[in-house]
């Protein structure tokens, strides 16, 4: 610490003991020995100072002269003064005889005055080292004698509280471990206002910040679905009565109401969402294999269903087919508006609440938009829709899967469809080429000084990012699934209500050419842009819907009815009511078939026609138009869900009165099982669930309903998994606040629980190594593998526990707090109910809602998790923590190594916990933190990032042994 002028300190920890030189000695608790004696003699001190000068390239230091001069006339002076009343408290703490030494020489060679500005900077270090050994100077400078000014309206103390409450963070002085210090410090009942520099003010006055601007007390900003206003310094939000959007972008990653994320593979029509009253609508979504691997799917069609009364399908190629029977758009029906803004979108409205935005160029995408009416009343792949992302994979038998794969599969809607297996597969690992070409085009959405950059404050790139690269990868035309990406982040953004123009001049720029007569925009709409409206009231401007691009008409021209016509190499395929574009390759009752010069040339043996007992065939040829084939076999598994066919298909079934099993035999419906994370369970067994015990009757689960605590999980890298699920990673050097109960200025808190972050690795990245728990009157400090009271008001004694479980240290308290700790980079904190909703810090709030974990210490709820994990730094001194680029880019050399080592969470090893808890999640963090780790430590590294998958097996109750003697043993 430096303050600018005279005085330098450099404190260091114990185990820095005996390894140090210099100035400042070697640290060995005896004052002159050994620095101050050389050949057995003892030096003086500016002989001692001479040892460690050091000469500059250019220049030599000339020696000062030795003095002379006698002094001892200053002597009483300084005697009387050290002695006085003011440092009473500090003669006993520190040897008083070389600060008068000090002193006496300050006065005598630096101004031979009692004001002279040595001997003030010598008595104010014997009031710091005072302070510092515990005592409390008292007030020595007077208006005479040493007077200090200060800036602003700040008062100066000479044993002040050194942990400054600021707007930004009005608790700092609450917990102080520094010793006090003298100098300026705002009057009692202000804090310091660091946002607008403007000295000490009272919190009422306080400015909050809001994207680096400052706004007054009682200012608002608004964004979307939020209004949030300025008041004590944090930002007083209230959440806005808005609809929410469910996403299913690039054939496979699917965003739920609720904002939970995750990748499933499908092959097969799947409930995309439905209301819980089954009669009132449907969303359905062909999800298909459309490539040379299983993690190539596509989503084929989208189909909406008004149970007894109404079908409508919308295909890929832009084909809408209501009832089987194909129409052009737009269409004006009882509950539904359909009409096409633009050459890349189709719009549907339903009067139920329902909007569905289906992208058609480059490929398939739907966005699905419930009102806030829907709240609670939905179920599918989309989830619940209840701002709760935990329960989004709730199965319609009640339970919640532990994995996106076996929570898909409750929800395909054709018993003949095959499960979809886990695959843990990195696309872009598989070829070079590829992964340069995703890093080069993805990149741009992050680019800080893009065209996308006016966006990042309303919405992170980075999830999008990623999805960029791996779809780029993974498609066989990775042009078109690099710019279906882009176009996500776009569609994002203009939900948000940021609009994005002028993006296709440096990506994606070729699907701007337009068909003749057409223009491109960047956003398009349909309003009395059709020859039809021309004369009649245009019902598609009624319609409210995020802003789109595409081809379109340009003002003063509409579109009319004519078809073109094209040669035989660019015609679709049809197949039943199924359409394929030229090139598209799809399966057919079991074999391959692409679509070549309009002719479907298919490969592979078909389905056997033959079936096992009870089930016989069912054959389609000769049936009426509507007749229910094989994909409408009920089974245990889709007995709930409506099959809507678009073409009967042949098959086996069982006879009436019996449902598919699932595994080729049929099976009386009393007799069906329960369903949990791809595990069948007979009626009446009993599984655990968390803290509930939950029975199988009649398909569904029936639960106890206990509230079970909840756990933050801080491992490896910076990685964290907050009370309510959310993900991210930040890496810094400072004391962070983990969580507390200190919240919304209140005072009246029970924990706090910090982190200190220290650097490993030549890249930046940091690790979570020392933590700290203030529980009542006690400090409680885990540290180098060993857990210390460092300080204990037996006032309140605040009771605790402290034992050893396995390679654990846990600590429990009784208010239902329970810290385990890995004794070095994992530490998971446990939470009882109780403290629901009244936490804070970077483990979030506890209130089940995963979407607003990122509010930061002044109650704004920001979109990156860098300016979340600053906002919680505890000393606002501490510089801010940047985004730090990915390790494995940095270190390519040590992706392969990286790769090849965290393939265990994916192996065998841990297959049995594969359906119970993602394990890709843990592989990724796995192999960013073997990157990082480029100093030693490789084992620790590994072995921690393990670990971290493995706890979260057994807290899902699956134990897994995969330590050896070979891999981490304990």
């Amino acid at each position: 610490m430096w303050n600018e002028e005279d005085a330098f300190w450099v404190e260091l920890d114990l185990k820095f003991q005996n390894q140090t030189c210099g100035l400042c000695g070697d640290f060995n608790g005896v004052q002159f020995y050994d620095e101050f004696i050389v050949n057995g003699n003892q030096l003086k001190t500016i002989n001692y100072g001479e040892v460690w000068k050091m000469n500059g390239p250019t220049e030599n230091c000339i020696a000062d002269p030795i003095l002379t001069e006698d002094c001892e006339s200053h002597r009483p002076f300084c005697e009387e003064f050290f002695t006085s009343p003011a440092f009473s408290g500090c003669t006993d703490l520190i040897d008083t005889n070389s600060f008068i030494e000090a002193c006496v020489t300050d006065m005598c060679h630096c101004g031979n005055s009692t004001n002279s500005t040595c001997v003030c900077s010598t008595i104010s270090e014997y009031s710091r080292q005072c302070a510092h050994a515990g005592g409390e100077p008292q007030q020595w400078k007077t208006e005479q004698f040493c007077l200090e000014s200060c800036p602003f309206n700040m008062e100066y103390q000479e044993c002040g509280n050194p942990c400054t409450a600021t707007c930004s963070n009005p608790q700092r002085n609450q917990h102080c471990e520094e010793h006090c210090s003298d100098g300026c410090f705002c009057p009692a009942g202000t804090v310091f206002d660091d946002i607008n520099q403007s000295g000490c003010v009272a919190v009422s006055k306080c400015s909050c910040l809001h994207n680096g601007e400052s706004y007054q007390p009682g200012e608002s900003y608004s964004r979307t679905c939020q209004d949030c206003t300025c008041n004590n310094g944090q930002w007083s939000c209230v959440d806005l009565d808005c609809p929410a959007t469910c996403s299913i972008e690039g054939g496979s990653h699917i965003t739920t109401y609720d904002g939970k994320a995750y990748t499933f593979h499908g092959d097969c029509s799947y409930v995309l969402s439905k209301h819980t009253n089954g009669s009132v609508f449907t969303v359905l979504g062909d999800i298909e294999k459309c490539g040379k691997t299983d993690s190539e799917t596509c989503l084929r069609g989208v189909t909406l269903v008004i149970p007894g009364s109404m079908m409508i399908l919308i295909e890929s190629s832009g084909t809408v087919s209501v009832n089987r029977m194909q129409s052009k758009l737009p269409l004006s029906m009882v509950d539904v508006t359909i009409f096409q803004p633009s050459t890349y979108y189709i719009v549907a409205q339903m009067s139920y609440g329902i909007i569905l935005v289906v992208q058609l160029t480059p490929i398939m995408q739907v966005y699905i938009t419930a009102s806030s009416s829907l709240k609670e009343q939905t179920v599918g792949l989309c989830g619940d829709f209840n701002s709760v992302q935990s329960d989004d994979f709730r199965t319609i038998n009640g339970l919640v899967e532990g994995t996106a794969v076996t929570f898909a599969n409750t929800w395909k809607t054709q018993a003949n469809c095959p499960d979809v297996v886990q695959s843990f597969e990195n696309p872009c690992s598989l070829s070079v080429e590829n992964e340069k070409y995703a890093k080069y085009w993805c990149s741009m959405l992050s680019d800080d000084e893009g065209v996308f950059s006016e966006c990042h404050s309303e919405v992170h790139p980075d999830s999008y990012k990623t999805m960029c690269m791996y779809d780029s990868c993974n498609c066989e035309k990775s042009e078109e699934c690099m710019c279906a990406a882009v176009s996500s982040y776009v569609h994002a953004c203009a939900a948000a209500g940021v609009i994005l123009s002028g993006w296709r001049n440096t990506t994606c720029g070729k699907y701007t050419q337009c068909p003749k007569t057409m223009v491109y925009n960047y956003s398009m709409t349909s309003c009395d842009q059709t020859c039809r409206f021309l004369s009649q009231k245009d019902f598609t401007c009624q319609v409210d819907y995020v802003s789109l691009d595409g081809c379109g008409c340009s003002e003063g021209t509409y579109m009319n009815d004519q078809e073109e016509c094209v040669p035989a190499s660019s015609c679709p395929c049809y197949y039943g009511d199924k359409v394929l574009d030229p090139g598209e390759i799809t399966r057919i009752s079991g074999t391959i078939c692409s679509c070549i010069d309009g002719i479907l040339s298919c490969t592979g043996e078909p389905e056997p026609s033959s079936c096992e007992e009870p089930m016989v065939f069912f054959n389609c040829s000769g049936r009426v138009p509507g007749t229910k084939g094989s994909e409408c076999q009920k089974s245990c598994q889709t007995l709930d869900n409506q099959c809507v066919n678009t073409q009967c298909q042949s098959g086996c079934i069982c006879p009436d009165g019996l449902l598919s099993d699932g595994n080729g035999g049929c099976i009386q419906e009393d007799l069906c099982p329960c369903s949990h994370n791809g595990v069948d369970y007979q009626p009446g067994a009993t599984i655990n669930v968390d803290c509930n015990t939950c029975t199988c009757s009649g398909r569904q689960w029936l639960c106890t309903d206990n509230q079970c605590p909840g756990t933050c999980a801080i491992y490896g890298d910076g990685h964290y998994i907050t009370f309510d699920d959310k993900r991210f990673s930040f890496n810094g050097d400072c004391e962070y606040t983990i969580a507390q109960d200190y919240c919304s200025n209140t005072q009246n808190g029970t924990f706090r629980v910090i982190t200190q972050n220290i650097p490993c690795g030549t890249t930046g990245t940091t690790c979570s190594k020392s933590i700290k728990l203030f529980l009542a009157g006690n400090e409680i400090v885990l540290t180098e593998e060993t857990v210390h009271v460092i300080q204990q008001d037996t006032n309140e004694p605040g009771s605790y526990k402290v034992h050893a479980v396995g390679l654990y240290i846990v600590i429990q308290t009784e208010n239902g707090i329970v810290l385990m700790w890995d004794k070095s980079t994992s530490l998971f904190i446990k939470l009882s109910s109780s403290f629901m909703g009244q936490v804070c810090g970077l483990c979030g709030n506890y209130d089940g809602n995963g979407n607003n974990d990122f509010t930061s210490r002044n109650q704004e709820v920001v979109v990156d998790a860098s300016t979340f994990g600053n906002s919680w730094k505890v000393s606002p001194s501490c510089p801010n923590a940047d985004d730090i680029k990915d390790p494995c880019t940095v270190r390519p050399y040590r992706q392969s190594w990286s790769l090849k080592h965290c393939s265990i969470i994916t192996s065998p090893v841990f297959s049995v916990c594969h359906s119970q808890v993602d394990p890709t999640p843990y592989h990724d963090d796995c192999v960013r933190d073997l990157c990082a780790c480029d100093t030693g430590g490789d084992s620790e590294c590994f072995c921690t990032a393990v670990a971290a998958y493995a706890y979260a097996c057994n807290e899902a109750g699956t134990c897994v042994h995969w330590r050896t003697p070979d891999i981490c043993r304990e």
